[in-house]
């Protein structure tokens, strides 16, 4: 990976990091990138191998020039700049010297691994690092700081799944003799809505599920925060899942998701300040906009844009289009390519089906296949599903599963419970104790591909990775005569001790439940893949895939279920594990993610018997 930058949005480019040259004994590296507003400072962490520990760096980009080189704290990161570019909020993990664990004496054993403790720092460039954070007693594991504009205000906004601005401080107040430079207080403390948005002048502009499932646009003032009486509804709520606000200069730019009868689309809209439709961005074609260039919206903490001054940049994508990163400059209304190289698949299509799930829930799933496809007769089927963390996982390139679907198979994405897909109201259907309504509608639409002609319990094949890893085998356990083959990429899978890893807790519990809680532990106990693995069961062909080095889903979940399996199955179905060195949380580098890709997707195509077609 390179990052370059330009003074102009169509080059000349130049380099300011060659993570190759920075890699000087070719471990793999990863870089998130954040530019101060004026474009003279890089502040980045690098993280090596996957682990998920990087260091927080901060230089000059035109001369290279390191200003900050590293922090005292573990996992800085999610930097925040002031305007004026003197510094910057950035969170961390922070763990007191007075509760740090000491040493183990001989024979003793060692202690348990310290919760994660994020905490907002703020660092003035110039100056030594923070040691101590913000005086802010924040009330969950994950938090994004957040800047105005116009460097009057910050927020911190609190919940990766349902987020809040929980806290606020004003930036610009004058302090007195030994008093800190600002002061934080609290601000929306709703645990059970959705709060997203931008600070503009003196109120909060943001996206909201109070008094709309899927969303609504609101203006709600920095004094009164509590009393809705005071607040202005800029855009009610529809059928359409608002994703988030972002601000252009003097524009708002509004994210939707639309349910069409061929999928579910992107589409961004203009709006000035006080919520007047100005128009909607052109777009390449009807599919996904992400500010990560992938058809993937993390509702809780992703825009589906960046804006700029005057303009946004977003990724686009669509599953027979390659991503492509795109400027559109908000007054002229010029929409310019910058990277990517847009190749198509030609020849194939896509179409909609609905099932019903166990509860009566109806179900979407969209298929792609080749356009002469013979549908009366059924064909190799791999659905892929994800179903959780609030997520909206939408049309994607199908890049190497295109092999799969040009040989003749189908290929189904299936919308599962426990997504953003549909808003609010989908995700909390498909968690913690209402978790198995996600596998409920996995099963649900298989047997409607099966009813419909279009496979047989033989020839189908369900993939998924991290939760969607979780959904696979859970899938194979619960109802293994349903498949052929179970693909199941950095999953959890004792979901029992899944309190050991500190990362894999702070990211799991939330979403499933906790073991060390009565109320909690008899429902993950209900599906547990591990602890439902059956002996003399015939499972299908099953490949467990997963990273040495990654912190949230570590590598034991699949090498114990592996060995279990292997014992218990009856079936000539082999189950077979594969671990990657050097790999976190997916592949540390592109050569290892196409390799990863080539390994599990030929594993597929192997045992349903398709020929990938050459030439």
């Amino acid at each position: 990976m390179v990052l370059e930058t330009a003074d102009d949005v169509t080059g000349p480019w130049r380099p300011v990091l060659d993570l190759n040259e920075l890699s000087t004994d070719g471990t793999p590296l990863r870089m998130s990138p954040q530019p101060s507003p004026d474009g003279r400072l890089l502040a980045y962490s690098l993280d090596a191998s996957g682990r998920e520990l990087p260091e927080l760096k901060v230089i000059e980009i035109d001369t290279g020039k390191v200003l900050l080189d590293g922090v005292p704290q573990q996992r800085p990161g999610l930097v925040a700049w002031l305007p004026d570019c003197t510094g910057f909020f950035y969170m961390a993990n922070h763990t007191p010297p007075a509760t740090a664990a000491a040493a183990p004496g001989a024979g003793a054993k060692p202690a348990p691994p310290s919760p994660l403790r994020w905490r907002l720092f703020f660092h003035r460039i110039g100056q030594p690092p923070p040691t101590e954070p913000e005086p802010l007693d924040i009330p969950h594991m994950y938090a994004i700081p957040k800047i105005s504009r116009d460097g009057r205000w910050a927020l911190l906004q609190v919940d990766h799944l349902r987020p809040r601005p929980h806290f606020l401080a004003r930036l610009d107040e004058p302090q007195g003799e030994g008093e800190p430079s600002w002061q934080w207080r609290e601000f929306i403390t709703d645990t059970e809505h959705l709060y997203k948005g931008v600070l503009v002048g003196d109120s909060y502009l943001a996206v909201t599920t109070a008094g709309a499932p899927r969303g609504r646009l609101v203006r709600i003032p920095l004094d009164t925060p509590g009393d809705q009486a005071t607040w202005s509804e800029l855009i009610p709520g529809s059928d359409s899942v608002l994703t988030g606000v972002t601000q252009a200069g003097d524009r708002l730019v509004l994210g939707e998701l639309a349910d069409t009868p061929s999928g579910i689309v992107s589409r961004i809209r203009v709006l000035t300040l006080d919520g007047e439709d100005v128009g909607e961005v052109p777009l390449p074609g009807p599919g996904t906009v992400s500010s990560v260039a992938q058809g993937v919206v993390a509702l809780g903490v992703m825009d589906q844009v960046i804006g700029c001054d005057d303009a946004i940049t977003f990724g686009y994508t669509s599953y027979t289009q390659s991503p492509t990163v795109h400027h559109y400059a908000l007054r002229t209304g010029t929409l310019t390519k910058l990277q990517g190289a847009g190749h198509t698949l030609p020849g194939l299509v896509t179409t909609r089906i609905l099932a019903t799930s166990a509860d009566g829930t109806p179900v979407p799933c969209t298929l792609v296949h080749r356009a002469d496809l013979d549908r009366s007769r059924p064909h190799p089927t791999l659905i892929h599903a994800y179903g959780g963390f609030n997520i909206a996982e939408l049309a994607s390139y199908l890049g190497p599963v295109a092999a799969f679907v040009e040989a003749g198979g189908v290929y189904a994405h299936a919308h599962v419970r426990g997504g953003g897909e549909f808003g609010l109201q989908w995700w909390e259907a498909g968690r913690l104790h209402a978790k198995q309504n996600s596998f409920d509608d996995l099963y649900a639409i298989a047997h409607q591909l099966i009813a419909d002609g279009i496979t047989t319990p033989d020839r189908l094949a369900v993939q998924g990775a991290s939760n969607g890893g979780l959904l696979a085998a859970v899938a194979a356990t619960q109802r293994p005569a349903l498949w052929r083959v179970a693909v199941c990429q950095a999953p959890k899978l004792d979901l029992m001790r899944v309190a050991r890893d500190p990362l894999g807790t702070a990211a799991t519990l939330p979403e499933y439940g906790n073991p060390n809680d009565p109320a909690d532990a008899p429902v993950l106990m209900s599906y547990s893949p591990y602890h439902h693995i059956e002996p003399g069961t015939p499972y299908p062909a099953i490949l467990l895939d997963a990273g040495a080095n990654d912190p949230r889903c570590p590598a034991w979940h699949a090498r114990k279920f592996a060995a279990r399996a292997q014992a218990a199955t009856t079936s000539s179905h082999p189950v077979l594990l594969r671990v990657w060195e050097g790999a976190g949380h997916g592949g540390a580098n592109w050569s290892t993610i196409v390799e990863q890709q080539t390994y599990w997707l030929a594993f597929v195509m192997r045992e349903l018997g398709l020929v990938p077609v050459t030439g």
